[in-house]
């Protein structure tokens, strides 16, 4: 501790005090050290430490310096502090301007948000592995909407028995008591995305401007279709901005959702559960993301939930025309998404995602840790997109919804 301390003082004080440190014995040298820390007056003078020394230390003044000496140190110290602060006053101004202008933005955009979703309860109900639950989530990143985040069980579902759709996702929206429940991804990020940009549309009203209608497909069975489900309501007069080739960015937006959800999506079910290892890959790292994880649910999940997976992507390999090299397929997915936006956009949407690039963006994610995934990066041109897309979502940064 004695040499800690004699160490210490002959950093900070001045060469002249040397002897005068010499003179005191153990105890005092501790003393001095604790008064030196607390009293920076000292460090500007040495003759000052005899001031804010105990009384019991009997210190004498120390040797004064010459008048030489002292000038020349007096100047180096006024100069070098004159300096410091000036250099740390103007860091000090722009950081603070640079950093006000942030919060200022982070500011307006949660002001919009909470002003926009205050009193409404959002609950999103979904599987981790679903590549429609993920689109659907992650628009409501994107766009820093509040919401819950609710799991559901693959095979038990107790968590949806109130739900009217026996599918997720699924959005419950609530306010002032009244429930409203939205099925469909797609719907989903309309009506949402809608609510946005309308001041004068309640979401209930919103939602009744998405009929539903029953068609006859293909094989002459019914299904239902949802009307202006890839289109966005708006109240006001809108001029679409056209990009160079002449296409209207909204037609643009809706064409490719309904490409995301017609073919890309068929592709990841038998490209994630491919074989059975894969299948209980994946189901591992899924349910290792969720709540179900270290539970008895998660065990018949992953175990239960593979094997079901394994023998439903087989069946719909052949429905929906998949080459058997299904890794093949989804490369060409890949560059024909990443050759629609081109060379001169970041996105699909411009320098920000829209609604088509976090649907794709969504989709793929389901595959994100899995083998499969990094020979998707591997062999297409997709990776750039996707972690510039994974990015922007983090960062609530979505595009405009009606672009000015």
């Amino acid at each position: 501790m004695s040499s800690l301390c004699t160490y210490a003082l002959r950093r900070v004080v001045n060469p002249h005090s040397q002897s005068f440190f010499a003179r005191l014995t153990l105890n005092n040298r501790k003393a001095a050290l604790i008064n030196c820390v607390r009293h920076t007056e000292w460090a500007q003078s040495p003759a000052a430490f005899h001031r804010f020394s105990p009384a019991s230390t009997q210190l004498v003044d120390p040797p004064r310096k010459t008048e030489n000496q002292s000038s020349l140190h007096k100047w180096l110290r006024k100069s070098l502090l004159f300096l410091s602060c000036g250099f740390g006053a103007y860091v000090f101004k722009s950081s603070l301007h640079y950093a006000g202008c942030i919060r200022e933005d982070d500011i307006k955009q949660d002001m919009l948000v909470d002003d926009k979703w205050k009193g409404i309860n959002v609950k999103l109900f979904q599987y981790q592995t679903c590549p429609f639950c993920s689109k659907a989530r992650f628009f409501m990143r994107a766009h820093n909407i509040p919401f819950e985040d609710i799991e559901v069980h693959p095979i038990f579902k107790k968590e949806t028995k109130r739900a009217k759709s026996k599918k997720v996702p699924v959005v419950f929206v609530e306010k002032d008591g009244e429930v409203l429940e939205i099925a469909d991804s797609s719907l989903i990020m309309s009506v949402l995305s809608s609510y946005l940009v309308n001041d004068n549309l309640s979401i209930t009203e919103i939602m009744k401007l998405y009929p539903h209608t029953t068609q006859i497909d293909d094989d002459g069975k019914k299904k239902d279709v949802i009307l202006n489900k890839y289109w966005l309501i708006h109240d006001e007069e809108y001029k679409p901005a056209e990009v160079a080739d002449g296409v209207d960015p909204r037609k643009e937006e809706a064409q490719w959702r309904a490409w995301t959800d017609d073919y890309l999506v068929h592709l990841i079910s038998p490209n994630v559960y491919r074989t059975l290892r894969e299948a209980y890959q994946a189901f591992d790292h899924h349910v290792s993301l969720g709540r179900f994880q270290g539970t008895w649910e998660g065990v018949i999940a992953k175990y239960g939930g593979a094997v079901a997976m394994w023998a439903i992507s087989k069946r719909l390999k052949t429905k929906y025309n998949i080459s058997e090299n299904v890794r093949i397929d989804l490369y060409k997915a890949c560059n024909t998404w990443v050759e629609a936006i081109g060379k001169h956009r970041k996105f699909m949407g411009g320098d920000k995602p829209n609604l088509a690039d976090i649907s794709v963006f969504g989709v793929l994610w389901v595959m994100e840790g899995l083998d499969c995934f990094e020979e998707v990066l591997t062999h297409s041109k997709i990776k750039k997109w996707y972690y510039r897309t994974k990015q922007a979502i983090e960062e609530h940064n979505g595009q405009k919804l009606i672009p000015r």
